[in-house]
């Protein structure tokens, strides 16, 4: 039998088209869940993306059962592609409906590079950070990073001749699994877009380039801004504990100018000091975010006085 023949030959009216994008808006209003079926990329439109939970609910709603076909391509020095093609049928038929695409690699963004950091020799823990210079320098493999305290010197080839910053992977093998099942996710949720004619209701690529590196979201690339305060409340840090920002720098330095500290050699032990008077830092090097927030409250405070 010609494989066009198990479509069935008489064409949807615009009720029938009206009344499945209904049932889609419908599922999506009385069974989905905002972030856990569906979900908008924050600074890339309105449109939310359909996730995995979501394309199986349509699936279960329309009655289909998903039939993927894989192709692994082999792309040297260890990594991979898996390439799905998802068939999508018809459960009380077996007819097919139609199929979407997706594919993985280990060569993605996220699965080929790591973040390194200076790992501790005694330990083998990724703990090192610069050492205070009150207390000498050198380097330190701190403890609230699971580090064991040993110390080094500043200079020491051991810790400072280590790679640091994005490196990849040394086993792409570790990642063979979670890209398949990445492929067949992307191939799934393309398949049911494309039967159930929804891309103008959900997107899909967003979420993918998301995903694989491809583009931020725009709270990733927007600097960070402090909130202004509101009735003399405290104002509200977004990721408190991770790395102060170079405007927080510069905003601490410009104070210290104003109450007229001007050697530049002198700044950050004065500040330093300045600080642990108050117990909120003793060294610029690992200065938070909300403790920059803090220092720079703490100056103000003591440039009007």
């Amino acid at each position: 039998m010609d494989e066009l023949q198990i479509y069935e030959s008489k064409p949807l009216t615009a009720k029938d088209i009206k009344g499945q994008v209904d049932l889609i808006q419908d599922v999506m209003k009385q069974v989905m869940r905002d972030k856990e079926h569906y979900g908008v990329i924050p600074g890339c439109g309105d449109k939310p993306a359909l996730l995995k939970p979501g394309a199986e609910k349509l699936n279960l709603t329309f009655r289909m059962a998903p039939d993927p076909e894989t192709e692994m391509v082999d792309l040297g020095n260890g990594h991979r592609e898996y390439r799905v093609k998802c068939i999508l049928r018809a459960i009380e038929s077996g007819r097919t409906l139609g199929a979407g695409v997706g594919s993985a690699s280990t060569m993605e963004t996220k699965w080929r590079f790591r973040k390194a950091e200076r790992k501790c020799p005694k330990c083998e823990q990724e703990a090192i950070i610069k050492g205070k210079q009150e207390f000498g320098g050198g380097w330190l493999c701190f403890g609230k990073k699971g580090g064991c305290g040993a110390k080094f010197k500043d200079g020491d080839q051991v810790i400072e001749d280590q790679t640091v910053g994005r490196i990849e992977y040394d086993n792409p093998a570790d990642y063979y699994n979670t890209c398949w099942k990445m492929a067949k996710k992307r191939a799934l949720v393309d398949a049911v877009l494309t039967v159930t004619a929804a891309s103008d209701i959900f997107t899909q690529d967003v979420e993918e380039m998301v995903e694989n590196g491809t583009i931020v979201t725009s709270t990733e690339k927007t600097p960070i801004q402090e909130p202004k305060k509101k009735n003399g409340d405290a104002p509200i840090i977004k990721d408190p504990e991770s790395p102060s920002t170079e405007p927080q720098h510069k905003a601490i330095f410009s104070i210290l100018d104003k109450m007229k500290i001007k050697d530049d050699l002198e700044k950050h032990e004065t500040v330093s000091k300045i600080l642990a008077l108050k117990e909120i830092i003793t060294s610029m090097s690992v200065l938070t975010k909300q403790q920059a927030s803090n220092a720079i409250d703490l100056l103000q405070g003591m440039l009007k006085k």
